[in-house]
Order: C-alpha cells, then structure tokens, then sequence
C-alpha cells in the first residue's frame, strides 16, 4: 500500500460522520454502519450481539430490514430496551432507484463531495481576525504578506523570543543586541519601528503615503491595520503594501547584518522599499482613476529623482 493511501485511510474516523446516505431504494445503506438517520450509525448503540440474536447479520441493508407494510422486523422487545428506536421512520422514494451518497458539511448541509468541502469539514477553525485582509489581498506581495503574518504572530526569530527557548548561556544571551541600532535585545516591537535605524526609514515611507498618524510604535500599526484591513480604497492599499514592504526590508538588513557583511544605510533600504511599492503599483489596473493616476506619477518622481541623486 502507497504512503498515500495510508494517509488517506488514517482520516478515515476523522470523515465517515460526513458521509451519509439518501435512501430511496434502501439496497446499497448498511442499515447498522451507514450513516442515513438521526440515530446513526445505529451500530454505535445496539450491540452485535443484539444484532445477530434477532436474526440480523452485519452486512443486513436498510430494505432487508423493513417489511412489505413498511415496518421494521427488528424485535418488539427493542424498543424497551432502546427506546430510541420508537419514533424511527425512513421513506423509501423508489425500489427501482440506488441510494444517493451526500457529504454533510459542518453545518449539516448536503453538499456535492469535493476536496474543498472535505478541507473545510476538517481543518481547525477559530475566531476570525480583524487584519486578516491586511495581509492576503489580491494586491499583495505574497512573500511580503507572509513575511508580515510572522510579525503579527510574532513568530520571527528575534533575540527575545530564544531567550523564552533558553538558548545559549545567560552570558551570551545579555551581550545580544538589535543588529540594527546596536541598543536593546530585539524584538517585534523594537524592530518594527522603534529602533533607531528603522525608525529613520520608517518616516522616510510613511510620510509618503495616508500615514501621518501612525507612529513608531508596533501598538500603533496594529490599530490602523484593524481599522483599514478590510478597505478597499487605493490609498489604503498602497499602505498596506507600504507596511509589509518596510516590515520585509529591514528584517532582512537585520539578517544581512547578524549572519553577512553587507551593510546598507536607511537611505538605501528606503529606496528598495520605494522601488518595490512603485513596481507593483504600475501592475495595478485603475482605468480613469486620477487618484491612482496622481499616486503613480508621485511614486515614479521619487525613483528617478532618488537615481538622479550624485549621492
């Protein structure tokens, strides 16, 4: 058997309670196993030994059970002792006609069986956030968006979070500092965008977009991202990319300084993050919007005003 197939198999409990059956000829529903009553799998409550001592094999369908006049021919006895079994009824549509496989959603819906339906039943949900759109939008960057879900999750690998590991002696751990300003252990909330170096190329880019208000602080990010996550003006998307792109770059000065040589100045992270914001911003498709039009054209003067520079 194939590594494949074996996976497949393992889920087997996770996806048999969405598996159900529309009886109509009763013939092809196990009426023990199957799922195709409130009740089911009847096999969960009434024993095999039960089963087999009124008459019934395992493998008996929902029609062998039931009678000319549509009654059950299990046991009268059966419903003292599972009393459940009393307000049972199914409907036969049609004796010419096979049972109907469904897939029940989480909502107890038939839907058509498909992969989707199946991811949807079983991944694991939880309470929906407010800056989800602040990161996945059809005008994102993607490794810029998946980039800035770590640092909301706070799941970059600073400084502060292997000292939670208790990695390294407590010695080593104390001579650690921010790469970038050289003061302080860095963390999500220095990096972005209180520490010195990235602060200087943070007002650099927010002065250029709506983003006046915000300030250094991560606490204040967060507020604007929950508040204009879900906007779809295109001066917010050019903030939210302006977000991730300064998030992305300077994590990355920050590796090329802890683990390389290479150095560069906030000026020249600042032209990386302009260059980057401008490329995407001439993919976008805005027919006759001047606010798109005045915002490219603004972007376009700042690259080649920042080539014509001797410096």
């Amino acid at each position: 058997m194939t590594w494949g197939w074996r996976k497949i198999l393992s889920i087997r409990n996770a996806v048999r309670p969405s598996f159900w059956s529309i009886i109509r000829s009763g013939k092809q529903t196990n009426v023990w196993s199957d799922n195709w009553c409130h009740l089911s799998p009847l096999r969960s409550f009434i024993t095999p030994r039960h089963i087999a001592n009124a008459g019934f094999n395992l493998q008996a369908t929902v029609a062998e059970v039931i009678d000319e006049n549509g009654q059950w021919k299990w046991p009268q006895a059966w419903y003292d002792v599972y009393p459940v079994l009393i307000g049972l009824t199914v409907n036969q549509q049609d004796p010419q006609l096979a049972d109907r496989m469904v897939w029940k959603d989480v909502e107890g819906h038939d839907q058509h069986f498909s992969s989707l339906e199946v991811w949807h039943t079983l991944r694991t949900r939880d309470t929906p956030v407010k800056w989800a759109s602040m990161v996945w939008f059809s005008q994102c960057i993607p490794r810029h968006s998946f980039h800035l879900w770590l640092v909301i999750k706070n799941k970059l690998k600073t400084q502060d979070r292997l000292a939670v590991w208790e990695v390294g002696s407590e010695t080593n751990r104390r001579l650690m500092c921010c790469p970038l300003c050289k003061h302080g252990t860095d963390s999500r909330d220095h990096l972005f965008f209180v520490c010195g170096f990235a602060s200087q190329v943070w007002s650099n880019i927010r002065m250029l977009v709506d983003l006046e208000n915000v300030n250094d602080s991560w606490t204040s990010i967060a507020v604007w991202m929950e508040r204009y996550s879900d906007s779809k003006r295109f001066k917010h998307i050019v903030c939210k990319l302006a977000i991730s792109a300064s998030s992305y770059y300077i994590w990355q000065e920050r590796n090329n300084r802890l683990f390389t040589s290479k150095e560069c100045t906030a000026e020249q992270v600042t032209e990386k993050i302009k260059n980057i914001v401008r490329l995407r911003l001439m993919g976008f498709v805005y027919k006759g919007d001047l606010d798109y039009q005045r915002t490219l054209t603004k972007w376009q003067n700042l690259c080649r005003a920042s080539d014509e520079d001797p410096g």
